[in-house]
Formats: C-alpha cells, structure tokens, sequence
C-alpha cells in the first residue's frame, strides 16, 4: 500500500511539506531588509542572493528564474518580494504567479530602509496569519520529489549513508514519486554505469553531454580534475581517485532507471528518477533543488556537512561512528549500525522512508531547529 503523509495542498496541486511565508531579496543589496523582516515576523523565512544588479543576458534570466523558482516551491504558501525598484521585482513576481499562491511586492527605492522594513514586517503579518489558517492533510508520497545529496563524503559514504538513501529513493519511486539527483562533478569517471540505467538513447546522451560539456568547461579553464576530486576532506576520509568518489555518490540514486536530465533548477515533469546538471558545491546544489520543486532533500554525509537548505527541509544521515560523535547536533538519521553490527542497507533505507513521510508530516530536522541553513543561486557569466 503506497504510503501518505500530512501535507499541504496548494492551488496548483502540488503538496507542500512547509507553510512558510517567503520574504525574498530581489538583489543583493535588499538582503538586510529581507533579514530584518523575516527576523521580525514569526512564520517567514528569508531568501537571499548575491548580484542581479548588473547580471546580463541568461545568467540575469536565470536569477530571475530562479529565485521564481524559490518562490513556486510547494512548501511556499505566500511571497513578500523586497526589492529596490520595481521593474526587476515584477520579472520575478509574474513568474510566480502562476503557481497561484500570494505575492506582494515593496521597494526600497521610494521608503528608504526603515519604512520598508515596517510596512514589509506589517504586509508579511498579514500573511503570515491568512497562511496558517491551511491545514495539514493525508497526501499520497507520489507528490513528493526528494533530492539526494552527499557532501564531506569519504569511505563510509558509499557502503553506508549513500545506499541507503538509494533504497528509500527505490521506495519512493515505485510509490510513484520523484528524486532527482544532481552534482555533475560527481559523476566524472563512473557516468557509463549511470547513463546505462536511461530508459531511451536520447536520455543517456543528454546525461554524457552534461557531464562532457562540465569536463571541457573544466579544460578550457586548465583545471585539472583530480586535483579538485576528491576535495582535501574526502581524502582525509580515505577516498583515493574520482571513480571512487562517483561509484558512491551514484549509490544515492538507488536502482531505478533514469528517466530525465535537468537543467540547472528545472522542474521535472514526469514521475521517477532524474539527473540535474547543477554545480556540486553543497550549497549551490540545494538551492538547484529547492528552485525545481524540491519539497525534501536527503543529505548523505561522511566526515560531515553541517548545511541544510532555506526552503526544503535537509535530511543528514551518516554512517562514520566518529562523525556521530563529534557532529551528533547535525545528523537526523544515524546509518552506523551497517559498520557497528548487523544491521541491513534495506531495513534502514525502509526506515529512513518512513523518517521522510514524518519529516513531511511536520518533523523537524536539525537543520531547521539549529538554523544552519544557506541559499545561493549559482552564476554561469560575468556581470557588467
């Protein structure tokens, strides 16, 4: 029997794990009004970034679709847009719209700081309380997309955090779900076993020119590869050539064929497993996430990663005995009884699905009660 949890439907028809208000910065230099805002107003989150003034050509398009992105996620229930001045703030707000959910906008530019921070506090108010007035109910897993990550990985990552959260991403794809996969980086060395799990030619040629076209960026910059893979930390954690980096990092992706290829932040529109191209950096990779829909992620981590996402609650789970003891406050799922004793990659991944129907149903993970969260939306050109 496909499993439920208790989320929140939105006007689109998607589900949303959250109910946040989103305040989120147009630019970078309305970022400590956003802050201040969404400090003073229980029930928001802020959404920052970095440039967008002075941006140019697809790399604006891009921001601008991207914090869109943010703001369409099903666990946003209403948008405060602060800007600087309003042509830039409705690219993004009619790119919401159609998500049909609230957004408002307020701009600098007219009020000065302390106005906007008032007026934007009493708006996102408002909001806030019209937002809690939804209420949780029974949904279907196959509304879920999951993305699966791994960061601070060494030897333990691929034999046991990462294998287990590929059983619970095969759980939720024969639940009819989604997950989506991404890090091209990640793939460098071990692609052809990935991109043999594509169900057509056309997919598993869209997956070797995403990472093809990483390694030749990658060469016309004269970098070499492994130098940067594995990173200092993996290798201090044992991991030793960048086969052995991917053969782990794709065990995250369980053993379900790959039916799409992402770009950067794409929403998936068809059920099962997906690959995004998105950078690799833990950080940047999340927000890709979160931009396409993400209602969830599952971080895999070995040596340790401490950072979740803004907008998709990030699930840490870890199977190194000493991680869990020098960065117990930062893991929700511990995975070390594979190594410590008997305990099987199926049983936790079963248990680590079921976690996820409970994180969905309004569980906190650490990241969120700690907020040691971040968003950053990655840049492919140079501003003006």
């Amino acid at each position: 029997m496909a499993k439920t949890f208790l989320g929140y439907r939105r006007p689109n028809g998607t589900v949303g794990v959250r109910n946040w208000v989103a305040v989120i910065s147009i630019m970078d230099n309305c970022n400590p009004v956003t802050r201040a805002i969404a400090n003073a107003v229980e029930g928001t989150i802020p959404v920052t970034t970095l440039f967008v003034r002075g941006q140019i050509g697809q790399d604006l398009e891009l921001a601008f679709d991207s914090l869109a992105g943010m703001g369409s996620n099903p666990n946003i229930a209403a948008v405060l847009l602060i800007g600087l001045e309003e042509k830039s703030t409705e690219e993004v707000a009619r790119r919401i719209r159609p998500s049909g959910k609230p957004v408002e906008a307020i701009h600098l530019q007219p009020h000065g700081t302390i106005n906007t921070i008032a007026e934007g506090s009493r708006r996102a108010l408002r909001m806030v309380r019209e937002a809690s007035s939804v209420r949780r109910e029974p949904c279907p897993t196959s509304a879920l997309i999951i993305g699966v990550e791994c960061g601070g990985s060494d030897t333990t990552s691929g034999l046991t955090c990462n294998p287990t959260i590929g059983r619970m991403a095969d759980r939720l794809i024969d639940d009819g779900g989604s997950v989506i996969i991404s890090e091209t980086a990640e793939f460098v060395g071990a692609e052809h076993l990935f991109a043999a799990r594509a169900v057509d030619a056309s997919v598993a040629s869209a997956f070797r020119a995403a990472v093809a076209a990483m390694e030749d960026m990658a060469v016309r910059r004269g970098v070499n590869m492994r130098d940067s893979q594995p990173a200092p930390d993996n290798k201090r954690g044992g991991l030793t050539t960048v086969e052995e980096k991917a053969l782990g990092a794709q065990a995250k992706s369980g053993t379900r064929p790959l039916v799409g290829v992402l770009g950067y932040g794409q929403a998936p529109v068809r059920k099962g497993l997906h690959f995004m191209d998105a950078p690799s950096a833990a950080v940047e990779n999340l927000t890709a996430f979160a931009i396409g829909g993400c209602q969830l992620i599952c971080f895999g981590t070995g040596v340790g990663n401490p950072i979740g996402n803004m907008i998709a609650p990030t699930i840490k789970v870890c199977g190194n005995a000493n991680t869990l003891r020098t960065m117990r406050d930062n893991i929700d799922v511990d995975v070390s009884a594979i190594f410590e004793s008997s305990a099987r990659i199926a049983d936790l991944g079963d248990d680590l699905f079921d976690y996820v129907a409970e994180v969905g149903s309004g569980t906190c993970v650490t990241s969120e009660v700690l907020n040691v969260r971040e968003t950053v939306v990655s840049r492919f050109e140079r501003s003006l």
